[in-house]
């Protein structure tokens, strides 16, 4: 169930003398409840408790559980101050990934170094919440960018940051003393030319759209800007306003240009590189190169293609293996494992078929081969065989005599085989899995130990998934 509250903020201290308050705010609050939410409440109601301790419950439930996508205000004239917020907010998204990536305080240099998945629930929760509010028809149109997103933190115990919710402002700039020229560069231009409403509308959630691709590059990479100067190796600052600016007002945008989301190493200095084996790096690398995919196709689009958008469009967006959980790439890859056991030759030699390829005698078509990206680098087997030993060979056990899995074909169907195997006794599997449950990609992993082995060949392969997904996805149904 999901809706909108209206309601009025009088300002009562704010009265002058005897005159009547004028000091009023229209407010309206976007909401909405998770179906277990009603299901929860109806099983109270229908509970032995008094009435009283049926509300208390009610209310606890739906105060912790009812999810708030946005407050929006209108405007009063009369008065000094035309923005408030029902709770304060630690940081604006840009003072946010500053400290992240200065630390500039001790407990972000000892805490968020190891929490930087949390950069990755930042982008779900801004894509989701204008998803949600385009359904609706509110459209924030040019108004998103990183000085007007507010950051509230919530933090346990151990001071690791567990939930981060964001609120935007309803103007594009709140504050008097925020820099216009900062404000540009987050969004193309609206148009003067005389439009429909629905051409409006299209061209709203158009600039909405930018915006969001925009932001998830500056979130994703700690600072960066898709369209700074190519192959910049810091975030940007403001003598690099200009050329952002005019890089958006005439639409050149590079994807090949921007190097900020490839860099491998993020345990050591810039001119170091860490050891092979360091699982954190690889982790980051590989959600890194995801989010670079999803914003770089979203903004190829957005400026090169002519295309109307509709309230649907955001929700769209979502659609990529960068918004998955490790258990939704299980999944995929579990049933494009099984799509391609009986797919037809065409779709097989996309991922190198092995019964394709031990029939192929020719050295010179063996050779015409060694380019195609379906194919694991065998130095890189190596390297996972050296510090891995257990982990691979589970891998490469099964009843039949198998060969070294060489591509991305027998990759996918061992995944999918020791998913669907995963509770059997095997010679390998004990030891393998004591060492997955030993092994840590980020700070305090929990994770499920067959999403660790999953999680283990997509980012020690990182182009195993997106390269599935984009040759997939159609004859796929991924839910």
């Amino acid at each position: 169930m999901s809706g909108i509250i209206q309601t009025e903020l009088h300002f009562d201290a704010l009265a002058c003398d005897n005159e009547e308050n004028t000091n009023i705010q229209q407010m309206s609050i976007a909401y909405s409840i998770p179906e277990h939410v009603n299901s929860d409440i109806s099983k109270i109601n229908a509970s032995v408790m008094s009435k009283e301790e049926k509300q208390r419950e009610i209310d606890e439930k739906l105060l912790n559980e009812t999810k708030c996508h946005g407050y929006f205000f209108d405007c009063v004239p009369t008065m000094n101050f035309k923005h408030i917020y029902l709770e304060t907010c630690n940081d604006t998204l840009d003072t946010y990934i500053q400290k992240y990536r200065t630390k500039i305080n001790l407990k972000y240099a000892t805490e968020i170094d190891f929490q930087w998945t949390i950069l990755k629930k930042i982008c779900f929760q801004l894509v989701d919440s204008v998803a949600w509010l385009h359904q609706r028809e509110l459209y924030y149109d040019g108004r998103l960018h990183p000085r007007n997103i507010f950051i509230k933190t919530t933090f346990s115990g151990s001071d690791t940051p567990l939930k981060v919710k964001l609120q935007l402002s309803e103007k594009a700039n709140p504050f008097h003393n925020l820099d216009t020229e900062y404000v540009n560069l987050w969004s193309i231009k609206q148009s003067d030319l005389n439009k429909s409403v629905d051409e409006e509308k299209s061209a709203a959630i158009k600039r909405d759209l930018v915006s969001v691709a925009i932001l998830m590059f500056f979130i994703q990479s700690a600072g960066f800007h898709p369209f700074q100067e190519p192959g910049s190796l810091h975030p940007f600052k403001r003598e690099n306003y200009q050329f952002i600016q005019n890089q958006i007002n005439e639409g050149m945008f590079e994807p090949d240009d921007s190097v900020a989301l490839d860099k491998k190493c993020f345990c050591a200095t810039e001119e170091e590189n860490c050891d092979a084996a360091m699982l954190p790096c690889k982790y980051r690398l590989w959600v890194n190169m995801l989010a670079k995919d999803r914003t770089f196709t979203m903004l190829t689009e957005l400026f090169y293609e002519t295309k109307s958008y509709t309230k649907e469009s955001s929700g769209e967006f979502m659609k990529h293996p960068f918004f998955w959980k490790t258990s939704e790439v299980l999944r995929f890859i579990e049933n494009s494992s099984n799509y391609l056991k009986v797919a037809g030759k065409e779709k097989k030699e996309l991922f190198g078929d092995e019964c394709q390829a031990t029939k192929c005698k020719s050295p010179a078509i063996r050779k015409s081969q060694e380019h195609k990206s379906w194919l694991l680098d065998p130095d890189l087997r190596s390297k996972i065989k050296e510090h891995y030993k257990n982990i691979f060979d589970y891998l490469h056990e099964t009843k039949k005599p198998i060969s070294d899995i060489k591509n991305f074909y027998g990759l996918l169907r061992q995944i999918r085989n020791k998913s669907a195997h995963w509770n059997e006794l095997t010679e390998c599997g004990p030891k393998a899995k004591e060492d997955l449950k030993n092994l840590s990609f980020v700070a305090d992993n929990e994770m499920d130990v067959l999403l660790k082995f999953c999680l283990f060949w997509n980012i020690h392969f990182p182009e195993l998934i997106l390269y599935t997904w984009k040759n997939l996805k159609d004859v796929i149904a991924h839910h």
